[in-house]
């Protein structure tokens, strides 16, 4: 009998070729889970489907036309097997020991969706700054916004069959995870760099999402006036303040320009290691990452 697979890890792609193999190569390093990786491709032009060919025995994979990123999501998760759902774009990339130290907080915890920290890289993969979150708030999430989805696990029981909106193109994460919020599943925060947010000029996020945002507010009765927005952001700061997440920042920033694709190079492990220790405390604490 085949054994229960840990993680399902969902990828939407298009026209990210020279990006992509960085996303798989971090998933198949990921270590002590037994996981599947889902690729649902919009029908790329690019070189794509050369390296999707490349790791055909390691990727479950289709290319075809969709409706954008949250209907590729849809459909990449009616494959998924898995009892943990992460989302993993296909211009980011998992750090070393991430999915496991979720899994394993979850376990812990009992929560239904566990997000830990990320960096933020530029379109080489070389780290721009930390991006620290804090302990989870309704609050803060309803007027101020979301985490990371590149840091993220959920249960797969409690996201349906299609919890992703095809409407929405920018803040469907934001979207999802209301909508969670709203059907009473649990949220916990594990302070660990889980995933790599690759910032460049053609990622969907950089295009405008005021629409959508409004659209998004009215579905979940979020107060539009801007006092409650800057309610939310102070109650953000003041978390981050009080959790020790902006030391975790500044003590971050000497690693600014560093190469952590550790799936590459033993140096980017290595600097990874350093930045545990140094922004995290003792990285042996954490068995995953190694």
């Amino acid at each position: 009998m085949m054994a229960a697979i840990d993680v399902s890890v969902l990828t939407p792609s298009y026209e990210y070729g020279r990006f992509i193999s960085d996303s798989i190569e971090s998933v198949i390093r990921q270590d002590g889970l037994r996981m599947e990786h889902i690729v649902q491709d919009g029908g790329s032009a690019d070189e794509t489907l050369d390296v999707l060919r490349h790791y055909d025995d390691r990727v479950v994979w289709a290319s075809e036309p969709d409706e954008g990123q949250s209907d590729a999501l849809n459909k990449a998760l009616a494959k998924a097997t898995g009892r943990w759902v992460a989302w993993l774009n296909a211009d980011e990339y998992f750090l070393p020991g991430g999915l496991a130290s979720l899994i394993r907080e979850a376990e812990r915890s009992h929560a239904d969706v566990v997000y830990g920290d990320a960096i933020d890289v530029d379109h080489q993969g070389k780290m721009l700054r930390l991006r620290a979150q804090h302990p989870f708030s309704p609050l803060i999430l309803r007027w101020y916004g979301t985490f990371p989805s590149v840091s993220l696990i959920v249960r797969r029981e409690v996201l349906g069959d299609q919890p992703w909106d095809p409407a929405l193109r920018v803040v469907m994460d934001w979207e999802l995870f209301l909508g969670l919020l709203d059907r009473g599943a649990a949220f916990r925060h594990l302070a660990y760099p889980v995933g790599a947010f690759r910032r460049h000029r053609d990622q969907v996020s950089a295009g405008p999402g005021s629409l959508e945002t409004t659209v998004v507010r009215e579905r979940y009765g979020i107060p539009t006036r801007r006092a409650h927005r800057r309610m939310g952001k102070a109650l953000h700061r003041l978390y981050k303040l009080v959790t020790g997440t902006y030391v975790r920042q500044v003590r971050a920033r000497r690693f600014r320009g560093t190469d952590l694709r550790w799936f590459k190079q033993s140096v980017g492990a290595q600097r990874f290691e350093e930045l545990l220790e140094r922004c995290y405390g003792d990285s042996s604490t954490f068995q995953g990452s190694k």
